[in-house]
């Protein structure tokens, strides 16, 4: 029969064992397992004993199964240690897996720890931080079932794989931070990038150049004092100037003048007016009463119809746009000291592209070279390219 003062030692070696390799402090054991960290810190000492339930709580906070707290008390069978062993040699080979979220479609690489793809899938649906934990989770989950090869089961590796996300709403600092820590009990690291930074990162890697995303709002990434730094991208009308929602409030600005004899009736402002009963007040209402807060990129799509018709008024707007895109190309080029190459991604991207300096611009990966890309990426990687993932 095992002493108690043996059990309790360990369980505290165990514990100290699983939380090093869990990178978990004690603190946040006792957040997540809702045990206090007085208590916690007498169990890995070997100095309190432990309930059925609490081991239960403890086990489930570093996301480890009860047997492995309770190694070394209990009787394995031959199946669960061959199943151990497997573990044991995956998270030493861990697997490394990267999604991008762009255009509401996911990405999806899957490597083995040498950097050779096993599988990659593209799926419908986008992953948003605005959306629930839970339902990310599952569009994850499925993302690295259909990158899998068929056949293959090798989902009992995934708590041991490094998850390298791209995803929508990264800029909510909060929910960001709530969802890496919720994630991590399934993964054994989770890294969360922003599109700018991984398409900067795609063209560029730390070397000098402009990355513009132009769509519903418009941001430029560039190295500057070997740190990756950004202007707009806020998807304001009032700022994110030739935006899809800039364009928009454009359009509806030439409809009402227009349509008030402030300057000439154009086939912009009569396309715009049909589809709202040729009544402005038709169009306030519209913009008022969605709760959409990209509503004036609605406005965009007969622009850009107009345009490709040939309608100077239209014209007009984009040129406007691009000027005002150009503004920003230029205080880069003199922040950084000289002119560099430009790489153009975004729904408008082949819009605005014919009006740039065709010398300076460069072919842009697609979506699948950005997920092999972001799978290979670490935390040390990304400081060396200027990067901070904490931010």
């Amino acid at each position: 029969m095992i002493e108690k003062r043996d059990i309790l030692s360990t369980i505290a070696t165990n514990l100290r064992h699983l939380l090093t390799q869990a990178q978990l402090s004690s603190s946040d054991l006792a957040k997540r397992s809702g045990i206090s960290p007085g208590s916690i810190s007498k169990i890995m000492k070997g100095t309190m004993s432990i309930t059925i339930p609490m081991a239960m709580n403890l086990a489930q906070g570093l996301d480890v199964d009860l047997t492995d707290l309770l190694s070394g008390l209990t009787e394995k069978n031959t199946k669960h240690k061959e199943k151990k062993a497997k573990l044991s040699a995956s998270s030493d080979k861990p697997l490394a897996i990267g999604i991008v979220s762009i255009n509401n479609r996911r990405f999806t690489c899957i490597k083995e720890h040498n950097g050779q793809i096993i599988g990659q899938s593209e799926l419908e649906g986008g992953l948003d931080l605005a959306e629930t934990t839970s339902s990310l989770m599952q569009l994850i989950q499925e993302a690295i079932k259909f990158a899998l090869p068929e056949g293959e089961n090798r989902e009992s590796e995934l708590k041991h794989a490094t998850l390298n996300l791209v995803t929508q709403s990264y800029e909510f600092e909060d929910t960001r931070a709530k969802f890496s820590h919720f994630a991590e009990r399934h993964f054994k690291h989770v890294l969360l990038l922003s599109d700018w930074q991984l398409t900067y990162l795609s063209a560029f890697k730390p070397e000098p150049g402009i990355s513009l995303i132009a769509d519903k709002g418009v941001s430029f990434s560039f190295m500057h004092h070997e740190k990756l730094k950004k202007l707009g991208g806020w998807k304001f009308p009032v700022y994110d100037l030739g935006g899809e929602n800039w364009l928009g409030v454009e359009t509806i600005r030439h409809t009402i003048e227009a349509t008030e004899g402030y300057i000439p009736m154009s086939n912009l402002a009569h396309n715009v007016l049909a589809k709202f009963n040729g009544k402005i007040e038709k169009i306030t209402e519209a913009c008022f009463k969605r709760t959409d807060h990209d509503v004036y990129c609605l406005f965009a799509e007969p622009l850009l119809r107009s345009y490709f018709t040939g309608d100077d008024a239209a014209k007009a707007i984009l040129v406007k746009g691009f000027k005002k895109i150009y503004r920003s190309v230029e205080k880069i080029d003199e922040l950084i000291g000289k002119q560099t190459n430009i790489v153009l991604n975004g729904s408008l991207a082949d819009i605005y592209k014919p009006f740039f300096d065709e010398s300076r611009l460069i072919t842009s990966t697609n979506e699948a070279e950005k997920a092999a890309l972001l799978a290979d990426l670490t935390k040390e990687r990304l400081l060396e390219y200027g990067i901070n993932p904490t931010l």
